[in-house]
């Protein structure tokens, strides 16, 4: 999802994850409308910030979705996030806390706490937007990586239009300014899997262009 900054792309997300009650309209969640609570708990969602807990190591801050919503046994989950943290690129760090932890790093162990939620669903509101440009390069690296093995759906806000493109198989653009047209789509038509030497080649920078015309044309 791109749109310029107020035109209630965050405040959707919430409305979605069943933290803010929607004023009108339904949500259509698992083929049926669905109340807050229904979904409240059960859609994994990563704010901007990371939000981890000072006071905890990183295997207490992924835990929390479990001491939430135990759907497992906690030696099953503890399994997991070991399992994960391995994946990730993350080994040996599950006793650390996070003011030792790297600006990438403490994204990773985020979105890690956000998978083990354990739903189809995941939203992601701005994960990198306050990384550094080397270390958001970093991130999409891995991200690409590890995108095709996650199975699940993923909602993405972004105000990077090349990280749009690059992650995206279809990106939605919001305005908060027409109420009986709010979103436009667009079809991103790049194969898969990506990486990141993508943002070179003459389709990416076609799609570019195309999302930018798109985005300065009236809804």
């Amino acid at each position: 999802m791109v749109g310029s900054s107020g035109c209630g792309k965050s405040t959707l997300f919430k409305i979605i994850a069943g933290l803010l009650e929607p004023t009108s309209g339904d949500i259509i969640w698992q083929k049926t409308t669905s109340s807050t609570l229904t979904r409240l708990g059960k859609i994994a969602y990563m704010p901007q910030q990371d939000l981890l807990l000072p006071w905890r190591t990183v295997l207490d801050n992924c835990l929390l979705p479990w001491e939430v919503n135990q759907i497992r046994s906690k030696a099953d989950t503890i399994s997991i996030i070991r399992g994960m943290l391995e994946r990730f690129g993350l080994t040996g760090i599950e006793n650390v806390y996070p003011r030792e932890l790297s600006g990438g790093m403490r994204q990773r162990v985020a979105f890690l706490r956000t998978l083990v939620t354990g739903g189809d669903l995941m939203l992601l509101d701005e994960p990198f937007g306050a990384l550094d440009a080397m270390t958001k390069r970093e991130m999409h690296k891995w991200l690409v990586e590890l995108w095709g093995g996650l199975e699940k759906t993923v909602l993405f806000i972004t105000h990077d239009l090349e990280e749009a493109i690059l992650l995206s198989d279809r990106i939605y653009l919001m305005s908060g300014k027409s109420w009986h047209n709010p979103l436009k789509e667009m079809i991103i038509d790049l194969p898969r899997p990506r990486h990141p030497t993508l943002n070179f080649e003459p389709r990416f920078l076609e799609l570019r262009a195309e999302l930018e015309r798109r985005l300065h044309e009236p809804f």
